[in-house]
Order: C-alpha cells, then structure tokens, then sequence
C-alpha cells in the first residue's frame, strides 16, 4: 500500500501554492505516493524512479492518505525493479487539478532538486505520460541545482507536445456532436445523447488548468480563459526548455501509436479503456494516433532536439499492458546501467 505525502494545493483565488493544505483539499492536489524501497545493495546509492502518468489523487483513492500498488500498475514497476540488483525508490507523482501545469512542474523541480543535493541519491528516473511528458519538458528549466541535472534521465511517452484535441473542447465537442447527428439524424435524440455525453466526459475531466492547458491553441471557449494558460504548449520549445533537456543527463522520447493488433490485444485482455483509446483513433484521429494524441504531436520533439524517438505499438493507456510498459521500464534499466558504468569509467580514468 502506497502512502501519500501531499505536497500543497494550488489556490485559483489567490494564484499561488497552499503548503501543508486541509485535508479537504486532499483529492485533487499536488501529492507523491510513496512505496516500500527496494533493497538488494546494502552499499549501494538510491534510484529514484517517479512515474508520472497524468492523474490525480481524487481518480485513485477516497480516503486520500494511501493508494494501492494496482493502480496505474505500480505493482508491475515493483516488480520490476525488485529483481535487479540495486537499489531503488518508486514513487507515483500525482497532479493537482487546478495549478497551472507549469506550476506543477515548478514544485515537482524543487522536490527533484532536494532529491539530487543528498549523496545517497544515484540517479533520479522521471518516467511521464502523456500530460505529465509535456509538464516534464519544463521540470529541468527550473532546476536550481547542477545535481538535478547530473542525475535526472527523463522518458517522455506520448507526450502532446502541440497539444490534443481531446482538452480543447472548441475542436472536439464539434466533432462529436457531428458523429452523432451523422449517424442519428438532427433531432432530439441525437442532442440528448450528445448532451449525455459531454456532460459524462466532464465530469471525469478536472474542468481546471490540469486538462485545458494541453489544449490545441485556440481550443479553449472564453468563458474557461480563468482555468487555462494558453502559453504552456505555446511556448513549450522555447530555448530555455530545450537547452535544460539538454543539459540533462539523458532524455529519451517514446511515441505510441495504435496498429492492426492493438485493438486484438485489447479485446483479449478485456482492456475496456484500451477498446474505446481504439474507437477513439478511428473515430476522432483519422487512424493517426494511440486515440488520444496525435502521432504526429508526439514526434514534434524530434526537429528541436535532433533525435529519433522510440516507437512503441500501444493505445495511450501504455501502463495498462504489462508487456509494453516492461519495454520502457527496461530502457530505463539500461539508462541507469549505461551512466554507471560511464561514471566508473571517469573515476578510473582520473586515477
């Protein structure tokens, strides 16, 4: 059982942070979920892995004080690393709903930093999806510490890095209210049904600054202009963001795309959100996605810093099947291992 730490709240009002919130305002704050440290080198230095996968406290718990290792797969990354030998920390970072995504990244760069200072800490694995891929890309322009950057690797997955239509309710609504009159005709039914729709897909939404940000530029009705800074994926590859990935002790940058077997492996694991992330990408994206972000959105990254991204065959649910989400926890296995040795090199050398 996982034991969550509340970091602070994020106050619309006032536009600032809550530090040490009531406990009311638990369910949808900013909060680190920590678990049972893995152990197998009494010697070794720490591996912090922090999955970052976009949801809040309120999406997995009711009592807000602890969290179980099924959700999000926790259990599977225990697994994982509980076969190496070395040491390791997992912790689940959890959004708060209503700061600004680039607020979160602030307070999560500042916890990154207090990590990176103690030289009990080897390295520190920023593993994010999809919204928390594009709040990652800012995280290092805050660092204060050249410590952070020395030891953090980040892996970006399916981030939507020029946003996604399913957070801008000016392309999207439109599109589903289209679907629905084309299959239903215009007239009452197909407006109750698409009303009943809206209001379902609202009401698992945080309605706030945790979904709107990622919107595609000019998405946004005015009247949710209080919750949304339209400067987060404008200005996401600005010169600061990408000289701080730079400086970073590594980056890797995964794309999920749906291909001809992923809708089988759905259906044959009875993966619900993985049957609709399907729908979704023939329906909305034009085959085109994981059913929820453009791949094409996902690649952006590539002209800005000169890289090749990883393509993974996956719905955007990556976490939920096992064998995929192994794939990237390896590559951050093999990152960790690379800098070790890499570092030991260095030491021999200046012997």
């Amino acid at each position: 059982m996982g034991k969550i730490v509340t970091k602070g709240k994020w106050n619309l009002q006032s536009e600032n942070w809550i530090l040490n919130p009531k406990e009311e305002l638990y369910g949808r704050s900013f909060a680190i979920a920590e678990y049972d440290k893995i152990i197998n080198d009494e010697k070794g230095k720490t591996n912090y892995i922090l999955i970052a996968q976009g949801s809040r406290v309120e999406d997995h718990t009711k009592n807000f004080k602890t969290i179980k290792e099924k959700e999000v797969r926790i259990d599977n990354v225990l697994t994982y690393f509980s076969k190496e030998n070395a040491n390791y920390d997992i912790q689940l970072f959890l959004m708060d709903a209503d700061a600004p995504i680039i607020e979160d990244a602030k307070l999560l760069a500042n916890y990154i930093d207090s990590l990176a200072v103690s030289p009990n800490t080897n390295s520190i694995n920023i593993v994010g999806l999809s919204k928390c891929s594009a709040m990652s890309f800012y995280v290092p322009s805050f660092f204060k510490s050249q410590e952070s950057f020395k030891k953090t690797n980040l892996f970006n997955i399916a981030a939507p890095y020029t946003g996604t239509k399913l957070a801008s309710p000016l392309i999207f609504y439109p599109e589903v209210k289209k679907f629905i009159t084309a299959k239903i005709g215009n007239n009452k039914l197909s407006d109750s049904i698409y009303n009943k729709l809206i209001n379902f897909y609202e009401s698992i939404s945080s309605n706030s600054h945790m979904d709107y940000d990622i919107a595609i530029p000019n998405g946004i009705p005015e009247e949710k202009f209080s919750v949304y800074d339209k400067s987060f994926i404008e200005n996401i590859f600005s010169l600061k963001n990408i000289n701080s990935i730079k400086s970073l002790n590594n980056f890797k940058n995964f794309v999920t795309s749906i291909d001809k077997n992923t809708l089988k492996e759905a259906i044959k694991t009875m993966n619900l959100t993985g049957i609709g992330l399907c729908l979704l990408n023939d329906l909305f994206f034009e085959g085109k996605s994981d059913g929820m972000v453009y791949t094409e959105s996902q690649r952006k990254v590539e002209e800005h810093l000169d890289l090749q991204s990883y393509f993974i065959a996956s719905h955007h649910d990556v976490n939920s099947n096992t064998k995929v989400f192994n794939k990237i926890l390896d590559s951050v296995k093999d990152t960790i291992e690379e800098s070790n040795e890499k570092q030991l090199f260095l030491k021999r050398k200046n012997l």
